[in-house]
């Protein structure tokens, strides 16, 4: 279980640190033609990094 855990918080750290990533240098994202808000970055940013932050603290 342990393991389980500390590969879904490597995830979940991984993704937050990508989406921090668009939000600093500004990468523009399309799907379906129609390009994704920067907002959408900052909830996701949020959102994984407090899963990554959870996943860690549990293990």
């Amino acid at each position: 279980m342990k393991n389980y855990i500390a590969i879904s918080g490597s995830i979940f750290a991984i993704v937050a640190f990508t989406h921090l990533l668009r939000i600093v240098d500004g990468w523009a994202v399309t799907v379906n033609g129609q390009v994704v808000p920067i907002y959408i970055s900052y909830l996701a940013f949020i959102a994984t990094g407090l899963l990554a932050v959870w996943a860690f603290r549990v293990k």
